[in-house]
């Protein structure tokens, strides 16, 4: 019994292995929803860098836009195209004359001319500094604000210089030319410069702070950067010896757009960086969930082990020889259930098992006992009968040696026969014994048995049918009447043999027969010497089983059904 009282062991490695795999599930998916989660704001810091470094872009590409209309304003507006020709191709002096001549004969309160112009299109594009005019023939140059000063000290050769090189934008602006040519001969007589301010790519690059911005020119000139940490020499270099990532450990993105390249990048590390906040949250809930699991495991096992037990205590009983103890079923519907259902059916056959061993060897006991005190007697009536039969026929009574001869049979087949013998042998006895009936009731009484071919040779009890025509001619017969008749038939049902006893006499009540079925399908009978009906299903059930036997019912208005249930048994073949 060692095995029943360490009973705890199964719960102990149940609750180990279903917490280890608790365990393993959840760090599982914990430690996936933390790549996913990373993986996701990788994705979105990626998405921003992209979306920074497009509206970089595009700022830029709108301030090229923005010096193609002042250009193009500039040729569409020829009073100011001629002034800016004639500052282009004259001395100073010479332009001054010309432009105070034009005012003075015109009749405008100020002159317009290409400075004028300048400071209207600054003012309309907030984001422009100045704009430069350089001279080729004259090699000079003035610089526009939108405040109206002008600056004529930069050095024009220079600035030309600087626009022939790409050397235009310079730190904390950017800058595009635009060339300005005589509409008469189409020759290029001088240049427009716009520079802009880089406050807008400032704001954009802290909208998104998470990402940082460089942006730069052909020659190297860097016009923005977000990070004053970033080596632009080591960048560079890294760019001319073709990396793919000149700036090391980093996502990047590089637009070339309109003389000018927009490089936005952001570190790896940074890139899929999970805040602490959200990272102590995904592991809060997954502890959560490994204590919930838990709990819950727990509860589910000890209610499992209970029912264990209950099971191993019931069997523990069964081995103290208790069949009476009875598991609890029928409750969840599982594979417990169905043990405990059938663990309490095997001790409900293994008690009717005993039962009926011990009560048929009562029974054998019985029979060999009656049989050795009532061996004698049908023996000498046997004999006396025979030597009466003779001495009839001597006298010349046939029919009393016919009766006698009957009933000699009877007798002889109490003594010799088998306890099985075949169906067609059992018909013969009954017939042989309704005979003897026929001559107390002649005109009165008529049998009818039926019985096909295929059933002849099936072996079953004798006597079992002798009881109850017997029974019929004691208690249902009507003998003060005519046209009485017992019809006697079989067929089969299944694996079983139903004979049928049917006659058309007194019959029985309702009552009485609903008390008589109960107690023979209940096989309570007690008196071990009757060889009325109750004995003949007490003899079936301890042979063929409890769910044969006898069952009675009502004909109609008058008369009783008897069905005799058996189990089908082949005679052996010779």
């Amino acid at each position: 019994m060692s095995g029943y009282k360490n009973q705890n062991q199964l719960f102990g490695k149940l609750l180990y292995r279903y917490t280890a795999i608790t365990v393993v599930i959840v760090l599982s998916l914990v430690s996936y929803f933390i790549y996913m989660t990373k993986l996701r704001i990788k994705e979105t810091n990626l998405g921003y860098m992209s979306r920074m470094s497009k509206e970089a872009a595009d700022y830029i590409e709108s301030c090229a836009n923005t010096v193609n209309t002042i250009h193009a304003d500039l040729y569409q507006t020829p009073g100011i195209h001629s002034d800016l020709l004639i500052w282009f191709e004259a001395e100073d002096e010479e332009y001054q004359r010309y432009r105070l001549d034009t005012y003075m004969s015109s009749s405008a309160l100020e002159y317009d001319g290409f400075d004028g112009f300048a400071v209207r299109q600054m003012k309309a594009y907030p984001e422009i500094i100045s704009i430069e005019f350089i001279s080729y023939e004259k090699q000079k140059m003035t610089e526009c604000f939108p405040s109206d000063n002008m600056n004529t000290n930069r050095n024009a050769k220079e600035r030309l210089k600087d626009v022939e090189e790409g050397k235009l934008a310079e730190y904390g602006t950017f800058s595009f030319a635009k060339e300005i040519r005589d509409t008469s001969t189409l020759a290029g007589v001088g240049c427009m410069i716009v520079n802009f301010k880089v406050d807008r790519l400032k704001r954009i690059h802290d909208y998104d702070s998470v990402a940082e911005l460089l942006i730069y020119n052909p020659v190297e000139t860097v016009i923005f950067l977000s990070d004053e940490n970033l080596d632009t020499e080591r960048f560079f270099r890294g760019q001319a010896e073709g990396k793919a990532e000149p700036i090391q450990n980093t996502y990047s993105l590089k637009t070339d757009i309109k003389d000018y390249t927009v490089y936005a990048f952001i570190d790896r590390q940074k890139a899929a960086y999970l805040p602490f906040t959200l990272f102590f949250a995904i592991v809060a809930i997954g502890i959560g969930l490994i204590i919930a699991a838990e709990f819950f495991i727990r509860s589910y096992l000890i209610r499992l082990t209970a029912r264990l037990n209950g099971i191993v205590e019931g069997m523990h009983q069964v081995t103290c020889g208790n069949l009476e103890v009875k598991l609890v079923s029928e409750e969840n519907g599982d594979e417990l259930d169905v043990i405990a259902m059938h663990f309490n059916e095997m001790c409900r056959e293994l008690n009717l098992y005993i039962q009926k061993s011990y009560l048929a060897e009562i029974e054998q006991k019985n029979a060999e006992l009656e049989a050795l005190q009532n061996q004698i007697n049908p023996h000498f009536l046997y004999n006396t009968l025979e030597a009466i039969r003779m001495k009839a026929i001597s006298n010349g009574d046939r029919e009393v040696g016919k009766m006698l001869y009957t009933m000699s049979v009877i007798f002889r087949s109490q003594l010799k026969d088998d306890d099985m013998i075949p169906v067609v042998q059992e018909l013969h006895y009954c017939k042989k014994y309704m005979e003897l009936f026929e001559y107390r009731y002649q005109g009165k009484f008529s049998a009818i048995v039926e019985c096909p071919e295929a059933f002849m040779n099936y072996l079953l009890m004798k006597f079992i049918l002798q009881p109850i025509i017997e029974n019929y001619f004691i208690h249902g017969i009507r003998a003060d009447q005519e046209g009485n008749i017992i019809h006697i038939w079989l067929e089969q049902e299944e694996d079983a043999l139903l004979i049928h006893v049917e006659d058309n006499g007194k019959g029985m009540r309702e009552e009485e027969l609903e008390a008589k079925n109960r107690e023979l399908s209940e096989n309570k009978n007690t008196d071990k010497k009757s060889v009325g009906i109750m004995n003949v299903n007490r003899r079936i059930k301890a042979v063929y089983g409890k769910e044969y036997g006898i069952t009675l019912k009502s004909t109609g208005e008058a008369g009783l059904h008897v069905t005799v249930k058996v189990g089908l048994v082949q005679q052996a073949s010779n």
